[in-house]
Order: structure tokens, then C-alpha cells, then sequence
């Protein structure tokens, strides 16, 4: 595979957009187009239900109720965009940019022998301080660690 440019966002919570702090980082979006063809990730965390992450401890119910399913929503999003040709990144982007949004970023390499999973997982680890598991059906984390109180789900799509 030869060098490519990726297009990708950050997917991120606010927790109070009238008072602006430092976001919850949640998941990242990448695309890789080559002419017809659309390859995309979407690789995210929630919160599991009936645990409270650390840093969600100041959410009230609304906002907890915008963060279940975002990642299966946030995908359907995607795929709709895709399928209608349309710039998939903006279009996220315009319809998460509230509490729950999408982010873009500049366009990033891929190296020589990299896929799109191991670039997913690179800015993954960059942007949530975490790895992406290489498997999503890893062994779970012990109850008492914060990771068990966020589920992880990884999308991919690849049309012509």
C-alpha cells in the first residue's frame, strides 16, 4: 500500500457549552477515499449503562440520554452520507456540533503497510489516551476499573 492522505474528526463531549471546558474525549472518524471508493471507521466509547464515568459525574439526565447509542447513530449518520456521495465529515460535523460533536482534524498519513484499522487505532490512542482493543471482544475489564464503565464499538464501512 502505498502513502495516503486520511481524512478524519475527533468526537468529543462538552460537557456545558455556555461555560467551555476541556471536552470528554470520546472517539474518532476516519475516511479514506480513493476514487469511487469510500473506506471509513468509526471507533468510539460510551458509557455503560447504569455507570457514571468519572467525567461525567456533572451530566444531568438530558445530556446523559445524548451519549446512549451516539456511536450507532453517529454510524448511521456516516453511512448516509456515504451512500449520498456527500462530504462524509462535514456532514457529520454539522449534525453533531452541540454537546456530542464531531471535530475535523487535518488529513494524516498513512505509512507503507499501515490499513486504515491501524491508523483508526493510532489516532484512537491519541486522542482518548487509550488503546483502541484490537479486538472488541477482548477480555472485559475488572469491575473495578474506570475502562468498565465505557463501552467501546468500532464501525466500518467500504463502498464503491
Amino acid at each position: 500500500m502505498s502513502i495516503r492522505k486520511m481524512r478524519w474528526a475527533r468526537v468529543e463531549y462538552q460537557l456545558d457549552l455556555r461555560t467551555p471546558q476541556r471536552p470528554v474525549p470520546l472517539g474518532v472518524v476516519v475516511l479514506a477515499e480513493t476514487g469511487f471508493q469510500v473506506q471509513s471507521i468509526l471507533a468510539g466509547k460510551a458509557p455503560r449503562s447504569g455507570f457514571t464515568p468519572e467525567e461525567l459525574k456533572t451530566v444531568g439526565p438530558l445530556g446523559r440520554s445524548q451519549l446512549d447509542g451516539w456511536v450507532a447513530a453517529m454510524a448511521k449518520d456516516l453511512l448516509g452520507a456515504i451512500e449520498k456521495r456527500e462530504d462524509a465529515l462535514e456532514t457529520l460535523a454539522s449534525i453533531w456540533c452541540w454537546n456530542l460533536r464531531v471535530v475535523i482534524e487535518p488529513d494524516v498519513e498513512a505509512q507503507r503497510g499501515h490499513s486504515l484499522r491501524d491508523v483508526t487505532a493510532r489516532l484512537y490512542t491519541r486522542h482518548l489516551g487509550v488503546p483502541l482493543p484490537r479486538e472488541i471482544f477482548e477480555q472485559p475489564e475488572p469491575a473495578t476499573s474506570p475502562e468498565s464503565h465505557w463501552s467501546v464499538t468500532e464501525v466500518g464501512y467500504a463502498t464503491n
